[in-house]
């Protein structure tokens, strides 16, 4: 690396060194003015925007030079650690922004290097392995980004410019076809890096199916004709419900790689993800509440004769009310003559509560409602909110952390409490009373003000 940096160094910084060092005010700063002073200082001249991107590059790769010595990634005993596995990607963006200043593949003389590290857990054998199984993978290209944002927009919107961790997307046109469940987006992006100021133009295509069942081609833009016949050929097919005919246009367009779900960053993967399973889910959940609802009466005769029950409908009635219960306490408001009937059925059907989850969906609850109510407890609908769903804990059979709900009434106890009971009107004496009752639920026993 380090003679790469100075043979391309020298043409646009006068002391490629002196600018290495002083580079930390740039990563410290990265607005536009502050780069424009950086260059001001250490150029040889007044750089274009292409030599301003090269020169980026260059700095950048020195910095992730520099941070593959970080101490922590050689201090521990295994190579496939997390720390080392970080380090080793440090590694990886240096080799990356080489080769894109230089057109030099450094990476099988390191990768030869990094065979030598033995590591101690048999299946990942040594540091070539590790780099191909957990860092290459990790590498971002702007094919990468591009790929993210056209799957991640089929599932929420974005505006006309967009920020993905340290990439902006501007969308220059996008194209959305939709029939029944499936849907095509063929789009055109200009993505940009934020750190080092590099754009390309990008376009893409992508076909959704229902549930996992996407196919995704990125590619550069090379001119409109392409561009064009992309979108007249794939509306063409995806008009006449051809989708094998759509998949195979996009294969011919955009060739390898093909994305798919699998290549969203990692919180956005578990974000759609949660969209897809929602939505199966209440498939599901629909199906099971057919069967339940078909042999309810049934399955009340049998139990009055005290005729063994049929199992085979165990899981689905086990399915249904764990799935309503936590759904009761997902939305905003609840039901508590239905939580009562729910829990009463599941009493009757000697069927087993998913405790772990729906304790914890309980908790999330608690803790969302109680803390919007600190924030206003003049709000009626809250003190409604909260005093329902404490009215339930006792008829609840598992166990609830109850932590932030008790502290926050406690704060409120000693600081809102006062004042509402000094108010005479009717709708203060209303909002205390109802306070007190659900500090009982709590666990609270406050003196009544009986003045």
């Amino acid at each position: 690396l380090v003679p790469i940096y100075e043979a391309k160094a020298k043409e646009f910084l006068k002391e490629p060194w002196r600018a290495r060092d002083d580079y930390i005010r740039v990563i410290l700063d990265r607005s536009p003015e502050n780069i424009t002073a950086f260059f001001g200082t250490h150029a040889t001249r007044n750089l274009n925007e292409t030599e301003q991107v090269t020169a980026l590059r260059l700095l950048e790769m020195q910095r992730h030079a520099m941070l593959m010595f970080t101490s922590c990634g050689w201090f521990f005993d295994e190579i496939s650690g997390i720390e080392t596995t970080q380090v080793i990607q440090y590694a990886a963006r240096a080799l990356q922004l080489a080769n894109e200043v230089a057109s030099e593949n450094l990476e099988p003389g390191f990768l030869e290097i990094l065979e030598i590290a033995k590591s101690n857990i048999p299946e990942n054998q040594n540091g070539r392995v590790i780099y191909e199984k957990f860092v290459k993978p990790a590498v971002m290209t702007r094919e990468n980004v591009a790929a993210h944002y056209a799957i991640s927009s089929l599932f929420e919107s974005y505006p006309e410019e967009a920020k993905i961790y340290s990439y902006i997307i501007h969308q220059e046109d996008r194209q959305l076809f939709t029939a029944g469940n499936a849907r095509l987006a063929i789009g055109r992006i200009k993505v940009t890096f934020a750190i080092t100021r590099n754009s390309d133009t990008i376009i893409y295509g992508v076909l959704h199916l229902g549930d996992h069942n996407l196919n995704c081609g990125v590619r550069f833009y090379d001119g409109q004709d392409g561009y064009g016949a992309l979108i007249q050929e794939a509306r063409g097919a995806f008009e006449r419900a051809d989708f094998t005919e759509v998949i195979r246009i996009i294969d011919r367009h955009f060739g390898e790689p093909h994305f798919s779900l699998k290549n969203l960053f990692r919180d956005e993967q578990h974000k759609v993800l949660n969209q897809i399973l929602a939505a199966t889910r209440d498939d599901i959940v629909n199906s099971y509440r057919l069967l339940t609802d078909r042999y309810a009466p049934l399955m009340r005769f049998l139990e009055d004769i005290h005729a063994p029950p049929l199992n085979s409908l165990a899981p689905a009635t086990e399915f249904v009310l764990n799935n309503e219960l936590r759904k009761q306490f997902e939305n905003g408001q609840i039901d508590a003559e239905r939580v009562r009937s729910l829990l009463a059925e599941v009493r009757r059907a000697n069927v087993p509560l998913d405790a772990p989850t729906l304790a914890h969906t309980v908790k999330k609850y608690f803790d969302r409602v109680s803390n919007e109510f600190v924030k206003a407890p003049d709000d009626a609908d809250l003190l409604q909110r909260f005093a329902t769903g404490t009215a339930l804990i006792r008829d609840l059979p598992f166990g609830v952390n109850l932590w932030r709900p008790q502290n926050n009434y406690d704060r409120m106890a000693a600081t809102v409490l006062p004042e509402m009971q000094k108010r005479p009107d009717e709708k203060s004496k209303m909002w205390v009373e109802k306070f007190l009752t659900t500090g009982e639920q709590l666990g609270f026993h406050i003196e009544r003000n009986t003045n």
